[in-house]
């Protein structure tokens, strides 16, 4: 039995031109369907010789670290090496910074 191939959804939210600075304006069709929100960070990939990249949200890119790392190290400790206290810690010195 044959099994059938499944293809990607492709979705096309809209176009943006590039400001002469590079910039862009994310269509608000892709904003409210990825709960893009002001302050938001965003992550860029890409494959040159491809020609096409891909946006990824940093949050939800966050919690796939966290969920891999959950994965690979039961939670004991991160990709750095660092144990999640470790990481507490460092966070809690930055923030009184």
């Amino acid at each position: 039995m044959k099994k059938k191939k499944t293809q990607s959804k492709m979705t096309v939210f809209g176009t943006a031109p590039v400001s002469s600075k590079g910039q862009i304006v994310i269509p608000a069709k892709l904003r409210k369907a990825q709960n893009i929100q002001a302050g938001d960070t965003l992550i860029f990939t890409g494959d040159p010789e491809a020609g096409h990249f891909h946006v990824l949200s940093a949050n939800s890119f966050k919690g796939f670290t966290e969920d891999l790392n959950n994965l690979i190290f039961k939670g004991n400790k991160t990709l750095s090496g660092e144990t999640k206290e470790d990481s507490k810690d460092s966070s809690k010195q930055k923030s009184k910074s």
